[in-house]
């Protein structure tokens, strides 16, 4: 029993020093299931890495946000490729362009697709992009559904615009709508979590008119 006794508080211990090291995923994690909190809250972490879009005018997934320069986008998600060969003449409206990247993207360079339509060549300040696409396989141990609710929050203190928030979550699924549907700005996000095999897959849209 003394031996078990020492046992318990060794692990008790390792256990103290690996939640010290990720005090920030706690917070993010504390009604998360044991086995899936940490790596829940390392990938809601990662989603949020990049910074904010300028403003409080929109809503930034790995540092991505709509609005944000063609220059910009590619600049934060290097290519493996020369970028005019993964673009194409958007076929409405013609002037618009859209790219489909595979990058590395976030501060854990994880492997997303990236679908982007950018809107006309601006004068002396290049194509901006309407709307980002983000795709990502979750890792097996994320619970995409708690990370969907965990980012509709984050989401929402991104912006001071929110007035509209649509959501429903069930098992292995969830969609979430919401964004600013007034005034000259419209800024939305949408968060969907599907099934995938045995994978969760999460797509983020991100889009501004």
């Amino acid at each position: 029993m003394k031996g078990m006794r020492v046992y318990a508080g060794v692990a008790l211990t390792a256990c103290v020093v690996a939640c010290d090291g990720v005090a920030g995923e706690q917070r993010t994690s504390a009604l998360l299931p044991p086995q899936d909190s940490i790596a829940t809250a390392l990938e809601v972490r990662a989603s949020l890495s990049g910074g904010n879009a300028p403003g409080a005018q929109s809503y930034s997934f790995r540092g991505l946000y709509a609005g944000m320069t063609r220059a910009l986008l590619e600049l934060r998600a290097p290519l493996r490729m020369p970028a005019d060969s993964v673009c194409r003449a958007a076929p409405s409206p013609s002037t618009d362009l859209t790219c489909t990247y595979e990058v590395a993207l976030g501060s854990d360079s994880a492997r997303v697709g990236v679908d982007v339509q950018y809107g006309a060549e601006q004068a002396g300040g290049g194509r901006v992009a309407r709307v980002v696409k983000i795709s990502r396989d979750l890792p097996l141990d994320v619970d995409g559904v708690q990370m969907a609710r965990t980012l509709a929050d984050a989401f929402a203190d991104q912006t001071a615009l929110l007035d509209k928030r649509d959501a429903s979550y069930g098992r292995h699924q969830a969609q979430v709508r919401m964004g600013t549907v007034n005034g000259a700005r419209k800024n939305y996000v949408e968060l969907t979590v599907v099934a995938k095999g045995s994978r969760e897959v999460l797509t983020v849209k991100l889009s501004r008119l």
